[in-house]
């Protein structure tokens, strides 16, 4: 007994030795691995890369060298590659603009790397100035990279961005009548010369970036990302520096020029801009208090500018203002400030085109629940020369005082997802609350870089306080990392235990970046005056704005919803309604009084509706005789019933219908005829977070599904998910694609029967299935919230997505990127990537009476000319959040889409399919999705799953066929 008990003891020694020597050794592995920094850019407002020099530090890390030297580029002679169009190339002109200016330049494509050699006579820090010309492009910002011999010397070089220069095509006050809406002005593109030092456009630095050339022969290579551009002389040389306003008047008062100091006005209404450097920068109608100029209750007054659409720094607006004679005036804006609580917004000024002194850099304006009469210089009030006649007066929006500040927090937020993800690396994304997964330990010098987060944080918001005279709202997202950080250091138990508030808090911070880097402001108008001059009073008190509220509430019920129109014509009218918001309502109106009503000689009455009431009001005989915007299976359900017009019926219909793909007319046909045609069409493609999977090791998206299952590894052990999407109730795009991919069908018999039965179909269904039964891909995530955190770095969306991350995840602008959807190889060794699309459709109602008016509207409002102009529109309304998914194919072409994204969506686009609409299809997606959730969860087998719903399927198909008396 005392032997066995021996060997027990001796046993179990050994195993605990075992045991202690495995820990320490596992221990010491983990602890000796080399600490490899997580790359992460954070912001729109931080340009991405794969280094990490700012030009701060770039200008830090060289000899303080300004030689007082100009020298200009030979730009005839010049390298090109990397174009992406063959007839696109490089070419030396002469370019006359819209004031009629003369000059020669070199034109330099929207894609490909121009590069120019200079043979510099010193060394040292060097302003670039470039004359360029905004040659008419896609209509979106131009921007280039600029590389000094081959490379970027900073990031922010990589990104330069140049005006382009828009103006109203009408003043908005012209032909203006009491009682009628305003009618917004169509904003043109001006082609003008214009010459400017290569700046920061965000406004981080006041002054030019400054390139290093060394002694000797140098390149200079434009790196093109988007818009093509013409340039006509290029130099580098030092800037004149910007005089402080004390020298500034000095200089004027030596000059002999004096302040004005009489009761001299000029008032500029700002909605009448000279130019823009945006189409969003456009009119807009203000009704908040009755105090803007001009103002008429229920009537849109189109009565200032500005507003949320002036909030991207970088965007500017100028005036022209008159002055009978050269001296020193002030200026006023009367403005409307009540965007951004408890924060001043900045503009710089120009007078001219040149910023006057260092003070106009940043003209504060802060907020107010009222109008204000803001003067430049506030207290002190600052005065301005300007020359006898006319002056030209802008305004650029910048981050000004909040910039380094905000700086520092976007690189504070790259180093907090570095630490996010490293512990999600080793925990997952639902730790265990109880296990000790030793992070301080594991993740080398985490509670260091902690507290220099920390220390970091409180400096924020020490800076936030005192630019703010106080507390506010801006200092809570510091607050709650401040508390959860030094929660961390207190406990690392803490870290796993608040991991999703540890990513939110993060999430809190890149949208701070973004509230405090937008700057919105509404101006109502300029005044040009003398000292003498008494500003009118601008705000108002309680009892007058409660009446103007109370006025507004009951005149609020006379709105019926119709936008009326101010042209009328002797010809039919057609009533034509529009399911979406009021700003796409507007446009289409005045895209109707612009270019049908006259030219077609049909009125048109536009309603905005909901979409909801088309069949009740259809039936009571009250419909429409034109519906923009249904849904794609509205018109088959609704044409087999006899309730819309067959659009076959129209001679030139197969000439209407070449301007759409075929993917596009799919869901709308039914057994040769058409029941609508494509407003706009959507399809899947691949989104990816290229910064994540090449850290991870994953250098090349994948191409087909086998790949996505070889990746998947790679992922899961990182905890990255790879996303497929699944609509619960409803037929999954994805498995559409996969089915057609595989050569198989939905359909079979002209839509009699279910196609599921179909080797291929039935290959396709058992593939998709594996996805979620063998590889545990995720069956439900917010793809958008899990891609921009970086927990889902890989996944499949319709392309329309790229919209909402470019403009509600600006903070990994540059990390993502979107390709080809997946595919299947054929059997020529070929990947078939075919992909689904989705549309919505315009349709005209059976019991229109004027059926050719309505259908000259239909080919108008789908036609390449009034598509282009409405995604435009939509754009410099909305901004690039509403780019418009247009079905019209010469119209997406002249999107402003970078030239790379459109030829990859052109491509995906041209192996798109629709899912066909047939009577009883709304049971389809359902027992499909019926028998994919029985195969994930009661484990049946594939085949006998979609058997059974199969069966199912072709039952009610058969019962509805009959219910309408198809054969």
């Amino acid at each position: 007994m005392k032997i066995k008990t021996s060997k027990k003891i001796i046993i179990s020694s050994i195993l605990v030795l075992l045991t202690f020597l495995f820990v320490i050794a596992g221990t010491r592995n983990k602890s000796d691995s080399n600490y490899i920094p997580i790359k992460y850019e954070s912001s729109l407002f931080d340009v991405s890369s794969e280094t990490d020099g700012s030009y701060k530090k770039f200008i830090n890390s060289r000899s303080k060298v300004f030689p007082n030297i100009r020298q200009s580029v030979d730009l005839n002679n010049y390298e090109y590659q990397n174009g992406l169009f063959d007839d696109d190339i490089p070419y030396v002109d002469n370019f006359i603009d819209e004031n009629k200016i003369t000059k020669t330049g070199v034109y330099v494509p929207e894609t490909g790397d121009i590069s120019f050699l200079i043979d510099v006579e010193s060394e040292g820090f060097y302003n670039m100035n470039i004359d360029y010309f905004n040659i008419e492009g896609r209509g979106a910002s131009i921007t280039r990279g600029i590389k000094i011999n081959d490379s970027y010397q900073y990031l922010e070089a990589e990104n330069i961005s140049f005006l382009r220069f828009w103006k109203d095509e009408h003043n908005v006050s012209d032909n203006r009548q009491k009682g009628v809406n305003d009618l917004r002005p169509k904003q043109i593109e001006i082609n003008l010369w214009e010459n400017t030092d290569v700046y920061d456009h965000m406004g981080y630095y006041n002054e030019p970036y400054y390139f290093w050339f060394e002694k000797g022969v140098n390149k200079i290579t434009f790196v093109s990302h988007r818009e093509p551009i013409v340039i006509g002389e290029l130099s580098i040389y030092q800037s004149n520096k910007i005089k402080t306003y004390d020298e500034y008047i000095k200089e004027n008062e030596q000059k002999g020029i004096i302040k004005n100091d009489t009761e001299f006005s000029y008032i500029r209404e700002a909605e009448e801009a000279y130019l823009k450097s945006s189409p969003s920068l456009n009119p807009t109608a203000e009704y908040s208090t009755y105090k803007y100029s001009p103002y008429e209750r229920q009537v849109t007054r189109y009565n200032a500018i500005g507003g949320v659409n002036w909030r991207i720094p970088g965007d500017e607006i100028s005036w022209q203002v008159e002055v009978p004679e050269e001296g020193m005036y002030l200026l006023t804006f009367k403005v409307m400030q009540n965007f951004s609580r408890g924060q001043s917004v900045s503009r710089t000024l120009r007078i001219n085109g040149e910023i006057p002194f260092t003070e106009a850099k940043n003209i504060e304006f802060k907020y107010g629940t009222d109008l204000q009469n803001i003067t430049v210089g506030n207290n002190d009030d600052l005065y301005l020369y300007m020359k006898k006649g006319v002056n030209i007066i802008s305004l650029k929006s910048t981050i000004g005082i909040y910039g380094e500040t905000v700086q520092q927090v976007n690189q504070d937020i790259k180093d907090l997802r570095a630490i996010y993800r490293e512990v999600v690396m080793r925990t997952g994304l639902n730790p265990d609350p109880v296990q000790d997964y030793m992070l301080v330990r594991n993740i080398k010098n985490l509670n260091e870089r902690l507290n220099v987060l920390r220390d970091s944080f409180k400096q924020s918001k020490e800076e936030i306080v005192k630019i703010s005279n106080g507390r506010n709202s801006l200092v809570s997202a510091f607050d709650r990392m401040i508390y959860q950080t030094d929660k961390f250091l207190l406990d690392e138990k803490n870290i796993q235990n608040g991991l999703r508030e540890f990513e939110q808090n993060i999430s809190n911070l890149g949208s701070w970046v973004i509230n405090v880097s937008e700057q919105p402001l509404t101006i109502d108008s300029l005044t040009v005056h003398g000292a003498k001059y008494k500003l009118p009073r601008v705000t108002t008190n309680f009892f007058e704005r409660f009446w103007h509220e109370t006025v507004l509430f009951f005149e609020s019920f006379k709105n019926t919803g119709d936008f009326g129109s101010s042209l009328e014509v002797d010809g039919p009218t057609i009533e034509v309604w529009i399911g979406t918001g009021r700003d796409q309502a507007t446009i289409i109106r005045q895209l109707i009084d612009e270019s049908f009503v006259s030219q077609k000689n049909v009125n048109v009455k536009l309603k905005m509706v909901n979409m909801s009431v088309l069949l009740s009001a259809t039936l009571s005989g009250n419909g429409p005789d034109v519906a923009i915007g249904v849904d794609q299976k509205l018109p088959v359900n609704w044409g087999i019933r006899n309730a819309i017009k067959d659009l076959t019926k129209f001679e030139d219909f197969n000439e209407v219908k070449s301007w759409f793909s075929n993917s596009s007319i799919t869901p709308l046909e039914y057994e040769n005829s058409v029941y609508g045609l494509p407003d706009t069409e959507d399809f899947l493609v691949t989104f990816y977070r290229n910064d994540i999977l090449s850290e991870i090791g994953i250098n090349s998206i994948p191409k087909t599904w086998d790949e996505i299952i070889d990746i998947s590894p790679n992922l899961q052990k990182q905890y990255f998910d790879f996303y497929i999407p699944i609509v619960q109730g409803a037929l999954s795009p994805v498995l559409h694609s996969m089915i057609v991919q595989q050569g198989g069908s939905l359909y079979v018999n002209g839509g009699a029967e279910s196609g599921l039965l179909d080797p291929n179909s039935m290959k396709a269904f058992l593939n998709f299935t594996r996805f979620f039964t063998d590889y545990g891909f995720v069956l439900e995530a917010n793809f958008l919230n899990r891609f921009r955190s970086g927990e889902m770095p890989i996944g499949i969306s319709s392309y329309s997505t790229y919209n909402s991350l470019a403009v509600f995840a600006p903070e990994i602008q540059g990390q993502w990127d979107y390709g080809l959807f997946p595919g299947t190889i054929d059997e020529d060794g070929k990947i078939n990537n075919q992909t689904t699309s989705s549309v919505t459709a315009s349709i005209i109602l059976e019991h229109t009476k004027e059926e050719q008016a309505s259908w000259e509207f239909l080919k108008w409002w789908l036609s390449e000319d009034t598509q282009v102009s409405y995604a435009r529109g939509m754009e410099a309304v909305l901004g690039a959040a509403a780019r418009y998914p247009t079905a019209n194919l010469n119209a997406f072409s002249k999107l402003p889409w970078p030239a790379k994204d459109y030829l990859l969506l052109k491509q995906q686009r041209e192996n798109a399919v629709g899912i066909p609409t047939v009577p009883g299809d709304y049971i389809v997606g359902r027992y499909i999705d019926n028998a994919f959730r029985q195969v994930l969860n009661d484990d049946i087998i594939p085949q006998d799953s979609i058997y059974q719903y199969h069966l199912k399927i072709n039952e009610e198909l058969r019962r509805k066929r009959k219910e309408l008396g198809l054969s």
